[in-house]
């Protein structure tokens, strides 16, 4: 409790004083990946911050949430290496919560993918949907982490981790609440840029659509390492994971870049991934034969006319990719991770080749709803080859639910139960629009609906207690 009310006071302290001289600042502790390239460690048991000390100056990647972490994590690495040329900073990822922090950092060149100005530039309610849906997030993995908590014994590692963890999220997300301060890059590039940083050269790479638009990959020739972002190669997950929105992925690119970084005349010894995890190229290279293996069995799979469930059955972990099981994530996480993983990568694969309803919608925009579902609809009955997908089209209900657009969201979740009568997700998500819409009768049908398809549907049975109340 004492520990969390000084959490409090220096946040506090900070919103009242953003401006922290480096001798108030609690130095990071700086691990040497090599003499270039450096790990700040947070004293508070946080995330860890990449640095590139340079002739030119200090170059960061990512800032973060907020400008309030942001500032802290730049006075911390000041005070710690006793110097305060900060030159420049790479954006890697084009989702606010990795770059909320530009604004401390205004001062720097700020470089990052284009899509981060088509994504951001003038569009104020997607970035407030979008920082909705990232407290939200947060709040949920708070939550899961509290719970968590509960099973660990107190005192234990495990336990101080997890609880560090929630108070992570907890901090995350008030300070989204608090205000968010979009500044975006001022240097941008399309597919590939070459950062003369005096001693040594970074070179960027668009990794192309990978779950978010503007994933940049960076490889410094000089110390024969690559930086490739947590979203892209991660010790929990066996591909890019992608976001619930983007099910156009550009694969045969990632492997066209991981082959030249992992494979190619000037491969690189070690990946920097997840901040502050070094991984091998023999390691790293797991992750490309499991990505490229994955994507030329389920083309071939296809062209064979083979539906989905087949091939998944297909390319199981059990039969074709059994090989994943001597992986390091499997041994570590268990079946339980990553086999649901193996199959939504599968799945996403195999949606590549189709031509989606949800595309359509996505691209035609969801302001004139009723037209558009119009359109699907017809195109469906005169025996077009559009492709349904459950999961693309509930995830585009997600989006308008989170925008509080719920008449707009409960017409895409009305399709899909039209599409999918047999699924109780479908009636799940439904019921939770009508809800989240004010309709409790309605939604009290469609949640009793999902249990009557699964009777384990716990989150049915606890809305619809909710709902009674």
């Amino acid at each position: 409790m004492k520990a969390r009310n000084m959490l409090l006071l220096f946040v506090l302290i900070v919103l009242c004083h953003p401006s922290v001289t480096h001798s108030e600042a609690r130095k990071f502790e700086i691990e040497n990946i090599t003499d270039n390239i450096l790990l700040a460690v947070n004293p508070d048991g946080g995330e860890d911050q990449l640095v590139i000390a340079s002739e030119k100056g200090l170059v960061v990647f990512n800032t973060f949430w907020s400008e309030i972490t942001a500032q802290r994590y730049k006075d911390g690495i000041a005070a710690a290496l006793d110097r305060n040329d900060f030159y420049m900073t790479i954006n890697t990822s084009d989702r606010l919560d990795m770059f909320g922090g530009n604004a401390a950092y205004r001062e720097t060149t700020i470089i990052g993918h284009r899509a981060f100005l088509d994504k951001y530039r003038g569009k104020e309610d997607d970035v407030d949907a979008e920082i909705k849906r990232l407290i939200e997030m947060w709040r949920w993995k708070e939550g899961v982490s509290r719970e968590r908590l509960e099973t660990h014994e107190p005192g234990s590692e495990t336990a101080i981790n997890e609880e560090r963890w929630a108070n992570s999220c907890k901090q995350r997300a008030e300070e989204l609440e608090d205000g968010f301060s979009l500044v975006l890059p001022n240097i941008v590039y399309n597919d590939r840029m070459t950062l003369n940083l005096g001693d040594i050269t970074l070179e960027l790479i668009w990794f192309g659509r990978a779950g978010y638009d503007g994933m940049t990959v960076a490889v410094i020739p000089e110390e024969s390492i690559a930086v490739i972002p947590g979203f892209l190669m991660h010790s929990g997950h066996l591909a890019p994971h992608p976001h619930y929105l983007y099910a156009k992925l550009d694969v045969p690119r990632w492997i066209e870049i991981l082959e030249d970084i992992l494979e190619g005349e000037n491969r690189v010894e070690r990946v920097i991934c997840d901040i502050n995890q070094v991984w091998s190229n023999e390691r790293a290279c797991t992750r490309l034969r499991y990505i490229r293996d994955l994507w030329n069995s389920v083309i071939e799979a296809e062209r064979a006319g083979k539906g989905l469930d087949e091939i998944q059955e297909q390319l199981s972990l059990d039969n074709e990719f059994a090989f994943v099981k001597e992986f390091q994530i499997y041994k570590e996480s268990g079946d339980d991770w990553v086999r649901p993983q193996h199959i939504g990568h599968v799945r996403l694969f195999f949606l590549q080749q189709k031509n989606l309803a949800s595309e359509i919608m996505k691209s035609e925009g969801c302001d004139s709803i009723d037209g558009t579902l119009a359109r699907i609809r017809k195109l469906r009955e005169s025996g077009s080859d559009i492709y349904f997908d459950e999961f693309e089209i509930n995830g585009i209900g997600y989006h308008l639910l989170g925008s509080e657009r719920f008449p707009e969201a409960i017409k895409v979740f009305e399709l899909n139960v039209e599409l999918f009568p047999r699924s109780s997700n479908v009636y799940d998500s439904l019921g939770e629009a009508y809800m989240k819409g004010g309709d409790k009768s309605r939604a009290v049908e469609n949640y009793k609906k999902s249990l009557e398809i699964n009777p384990d549907n716990s989150n049915a049975e606890e809305m619809l207690k909710k709902l009674e109340e």
